[in-house]
C-alpha cells in the first residue's frame, strides 16, 4: 500500500506537491571527451559537460582505453566540466590505480572549472 493509498483509507488529504523542488535531472549520455594531444609518449584528453552517476561509466571507458595504450603520461583536462560528482571522483581514483599498475603517469588537471577544483580540493583534504 502506498502512502497516498494509506492517506485515502484514513480520510486524510494527500500532501501538497506544489513548492517542492524538482530533483536534479540526470545528464544525457556520456560526458563529452576529445583528444587534444596525442603522441607515443603522451595523451591529453579533454572532458566536457557533467560527470555524475549517469555519465561516469562513459568517462571510465575513455580513461581505460587510453591507459591500456600505455602512454608515458595521460593528462585528463577537466577545465570545462560543469559538475564533478562522487561517481566521477571514484572513476578518477580507479583510473589512478590502473595507471600506476600500467606504468602510466596520470595527471588530473581541473583547469578553470570551479566544480572540478572544489571536488579535487575536497578529495585532497579527505586523504590527509
Amino acid at each position: 500500500m502506498t502512502t497516498h493509498e494509506r492517506l485515502r483509507v484514513i480520510g486524510a488529504d494527500a500532501p501538497p506537491t506544489q513548492g517542492l523542488p524538482a530533483p536534479r535531472a540526470p545528464s544525457d549520455g556520456d560526458p563529452g571527451s576529445r583528444i587534444r594531444w596525442k603522441s607515443p609518449d603522451a595523451v591529453v584528453v579533454e572532458i566536457t559537460g557533467e560527470v555524475d552517476l549517469c555519465t561516469a561509466a562513459g568517462l571510465a571507458a575513455v580513461l581505460d582505453e587510453h591507459i591500456r595504450a600505455r602512454p608515458g603520461v595521460l593528462r585528463v583536462d577537466l577545465g570545462t566540466v560543469g559538475f564533478l560528482g562522487g561517481a566521477g571522483i571514484r572513476v578518477l581514483l580507479r583510473a589512478h590505480r590502473h595507471a600506476e599498475a600500467a606504468g602510466v603517469h596520470l595527471v588530473v588537471d581541473p583547469g578553470e572549472s570551479r566544480p572540478a577544483i572544489r571536488a579535487l580540493e575536497l578529495l585532497d583534504r579527505l586523504q590527509d
